[in-house]
């Protein structure tokens, strides 16, 4: 299929940003393609009008000073067109089942455009956002709160599935949103891995769209990430002739099939999300462009589709998403996650075929001599340098660093990333001087570092191992030079193990 469908979304979109209403619930998702796109709009005007609107009670249409789209601006047949096994429920109660959709998207662009204004440069539009921020979280907690009860498996994983997409809004309901994602992986892990309707019509069913939103949302925010692995491959069979997926009883739609192509793409490198562009053109075109893409919440649904085309055409390695960390795997000290995160990203890589055997760079690097340092020139310095350390090394791509203890850290490169070591020669090179600008006069603190590459799912006994070499680093250069040393040892992929020998290569 062509890519005409893709311009023409693109057209509608910029055809909203200039002459759309700043009143539409989904302006913030607009604005937010616009930016992607290198044309960031001024946010005072909606700032502006947001500020003006009154909030009606929590409990209300108006309980937010945005509001939502109205149920009955559609008919019937508009409204459940995409899940039609679901008319009844939509007819019987159309506000609720529409707002099953349309109030995650809302809640979810609004919250994360007003977090990305409280790090604008302008400190008065930052104020603003935060005011509004504050003033709305009481009662997104209670709209999250609702779905702890687990009583409709595709609208409780829906929010979960939104948030979970957005690291920036899911700051805010985080804790609420665990409660769900454990309550469904409790659930899910009873089922072999996948999530069950709760209600008419997909009662003790298993449903393709809740069990991709859930497998999602565990592996990108680590919370019963046990139930990714047999999600991913119930789900590879569950693909329909079109190339599609969609619930039992009704045909492919675009979230299901978004939600499930994404997942796959971001863990399987043997996946081709590329490949499920042709399916989503065809079930836009067959619902004729704006308005019938599905409904008033057409502007999100455009800009995901715009945003998958362009990411599912990257190599695996940048599509890959490593799992959030929780705040209190966070190294509050340094920055970075503790090693419970690394156990965390270990049991994912164990547990998705397709990525077990994909190769992954480590590297295990330490201070020389930083223990006498520290004691000599006081913990406040000792912080301050392992913290410069750690902002450098979060600047490596494709990777993610982690403390080890004390002044150990692990960098793991993304699954099928390649030129760690290279990074971190030149990261290596600039230290020097990089650390003489911190503490002009204190002696500088040369690196070393064990680098190898191994399988992704032998993170841990490449740790063991790493630390074993790292030893070996410190009785041959127990006083590297300031430029510090790096040395790999040797790549162990086939056999199930790291090879003995001694490590080659030198900065």
């Amino acid at each position: 299929m062509s890519d005409t469908w893709l311009r023409d979304l693109e057209d509608l979109l910029d055809e909203e940003l200039v002459s759309g209403s700043l009143e539409s619930p989904f302006r913030p998702a607009v604005l937010r393609w616009a930016a992607g796109h290198g044309r960031p709009a001024d946010p005072r005007p909606l700032l502006e009008l947001l500020e003006g609107n009154q909030i009606g009670g929590r409990g209300g249409a108006r309980r937010y000073r945005w509001s939502f789209p109205v149920a009955t601006w559609l008919p019937l047949e508009e409204r459940v067109r995409w899940r039609p096994m679901e008319a009844e429920q939509a007819d019987r109660d159309a506000p609720e089942h529409a707002n099953r959709l349309w109030t995650p998207l809302v809640l979810v662009e609004h919250v994360e455009w007003l977090e990305r204004l409280t790090h604008d440069a302008d400190r008065g539009i930052a104020a603003r956002a935060s005011l509004l921020l504050e003033e709305c979280t009481p009662t997104l907690e209670d709209d999250v709160a609702r779905h702890v009860l687990g009583v409709d498996a595709w609208a409780d994983t829906f929010m979960l599935w939104t948030f979970a997409r957005r690291p920036r809004a899911l700051t805010r309901p985080r804790g609420l949103m665990t409660a769900v994602s454990s309550r469904y992986a409790a659930r899910a892990g009873r089922a072999g891995g996948l999530v069950l309707g709760r209600t008419f019509p997909f009662f003790d069913t298993p449903m393709p769209s809740a069990t991709a939103h859930l497998a999602s949302a565990a592996a990108r925010v680590g919370d019963g990430i046990e139930v990714v692995a047999p999600a991913v491959e119930w789900l590879r069979g569950q693909r329909r002739p079109d190339g599609g997926w969609g619930d039992p009883g009704q045909g492919s739609d675009i979230l299901t099939t978004l939600a499930v192509a994404e997942l796959m793409g971001n863990l399987d490198p043997g996946f081709d999300p590329a490949g499920v562009l042709g399916v989503l053109g065809s079930l836009v075109a067959a619902r004729g462009g704006r308005p019938a893409l599905m409904g008033p919440e057409w502007p999100w649904v455009a800009g995901e589709l715009l945003a998958f085309e362009a990411w599912c055409r990257r190599p695996f390695r940048e599509r890959f998403r490593w799992p959030h960390v929780p705040p209190w795997m966070i190294d509050h000290r340094v920055r970075v996650p503790r090693f419970e995160a690394y156990l965390v990203d270990a049991r994912l890589f164990e547990s998705i075929p397709g990525l077990a055997g994909a190769p992954v760079e480590i590297a295990f690097l330490d201070m020389a001599a930083f223990g006498s340092w520290n004691t000599a020139y006081g913990q406040a310095a000792g912080d301050e340098l392992l913290a410069w350390l750690t902002t450098l090394l979060r600047t490596l791509p494709d990777s993610r660093t982690i403390r080890d203890g004390g002044d150990e850290f692990l960098v793991v490169g993304a699954p099928q990333a390649t030129g760690l070591e290279e990074r971190m020669r030149s990261l290596f090179a600039s230290w020097a001087e990089a650390s003489r600008a911190v503490s002009p006069d204190l002696p500088v603190v040369p690196l070393r570092a064990a680098v190898t590459t191994t399988r992704a799912d032998r993170l841990r006994e490449t740790r063991e191992s790493l630390g074993q070499w790292i030893g070996v680093l410190k009785a041959d250069y127990p006083k590297p030079p300031p430029e510090g040393v790096i040395r790999r040892f040797p790549e162990y992929l086939a056999t199930g193990g790291i090879r003995a020998g001694r490590p080659s290569g030198a900065t």
